[in-house]
C-alpha cells in the first residue's frame, strides 16, 4: 500500500477509535460503587492511557482528515462528565477541532507521519485490548450479581465490540496496510434501542424512532439523568462511520 494511502485510513481509524476508547471507559467510571472501586481505578487507568493516544492521534493527523471526530454535541457532553467526576480532558477537544481546520500536511513530515501511525497502531491496539477486558469484567460481574451497574448491558456488549473493532483495526495499521473503522448496523440499530429502553424506563418520553442527534441533545442539556450523556455521543458518531459491507457485519 503506497504510504500517502496508508496515512489516510490510519488518520481515520484512529481519529475516530481512540475517542470511542476514551470515552467507553470514561462511561464505566461515574457509573462504579465502593464495591467496584477497583474498576472505578481500572477505566480512569484506561481514560488516561487512551487520552494520550488521542492527543498523539490528533498531532499526526493534522491536513489528514475530511470528516470530524465530534458532534455539536460533544464538548457540552464532556463537560457534564466531569460534574459526574469523570476526568477526561478538555484541551484535546478543543485541539482537535484547532487540528481539524487544517487542510494540508506540514511539507517534509510524511515519513515521520507513516512511522507514527505503525508506533500508534501497536498502543492502540493494546489500550482497546484492555478496554475490552475492563468491560468483560464489568458484563461478568454483572451476569454473576456480584455488582450493579448503571449503564446497560446492551451498551456494554456494544462497547465491548466497538473496542475490539478498534483494536482489530490496529493491528492490520500496525503492519503497515490499511483497514477501516466501519459502522455495524445491526450492531447501531440494537444499541439505539437499549439506549432509548433505558431512557424510557427512567420516565424520559422518547418516540420509538427518536433519533441519535435528539437523544444527545436532551443528554446534553441534561434530560436524560438516568444514563451517562457520553454513551449518546458514542451512538452518534458511530452512526457517522461508513457503513461496512453486508449490513456493516465487516469491520476490516
Amino acid at each position: 500500500m503506497l504510504r500517502e494511502d496508508y496515512v489516510k485510513y490510519a488518520a481515520s481509524v484512529h481519529n475516530d477509535g481512540a475517542r470511542f476508547v476514551r470515552d467507553c471507559a470514561a462511561a464505566v467510571v461515574p457509573c462504579c460503587t465502593l464495591n467496584s472501586f477497583r474498576i472505578a481505578l481500572n477505566a480512569q487507568s484506561v481514560v488516561t492511557e487512551s487520552e494520550n493516544l488521542m492527543g498523539r492521534a490528533i498531532a499526526l493527523s493534522e491536513g489528514l482528515t475530511d470528516r470530524s471526530g465530534m458532534t455539536k454535541h460533544t464538548a457540552v457532553i464532556e463537560a457534564r462528565m466531569r460534574m459526574m467526576d469523570a476526568e477526561i480532558s478538555a484541551e484535546l477537544t478543543q485541539l482537535q477541532t484547532e487540528t481539524e481546520r487544517k487542510h494540508s500536511v506540514r511539507p517534509g513530515t510524511r515519513g515521520d507521519i507513516y512511522n507514527g501511525y505503525v508506533e500508534l497502531s501497536q498502543c492502540g491496539e493494546t489500550t482497546a485490548e484492555k478496554c475490552v477486558l475492563l468491560i468483560d469484567e464489568i458484563i461478568s460481574g454483572v451476569r454473576d450479581g456480584n455488582i450493579a451497574f448503571a449503564v446497560p448491558m446492551g451498551a456494554l456488549t456494544f462497547m465491548r465490540r466497538l473496542c475490539a473493532d478498534y483494536g482489530a483495526a490496529c493491528a492490520i495499521l500496525k503492519n503497515g496496510e490499511g483497514a477501516e473503522l466501519l459502522c455495524r448496523a445491526e450492531s447501531r440499530e440494537k444499541y439505539r434501542g437499549c439506549l432509548r429502553a433505558a431512557a424510557s424506563s427512567q420516565g424520559v418520553e422518547l418516540n420509538s424512532d427518536v433519533s441519535a442527534d435528539s437523544m444527545a441533545a436532551m443528554s446534553s442539556s441534561g434530560l436524560i439523568p438516568s444514563l451517562p450523556p457520553v454513551l449518546f455521543d458514542i451512538l452518534l458518531r458511530y452512526e457517522r462511520l461508513p457503513l461496512g459491507a453486508n449490513q456493516a457485519e465487516s469491520v476490516l
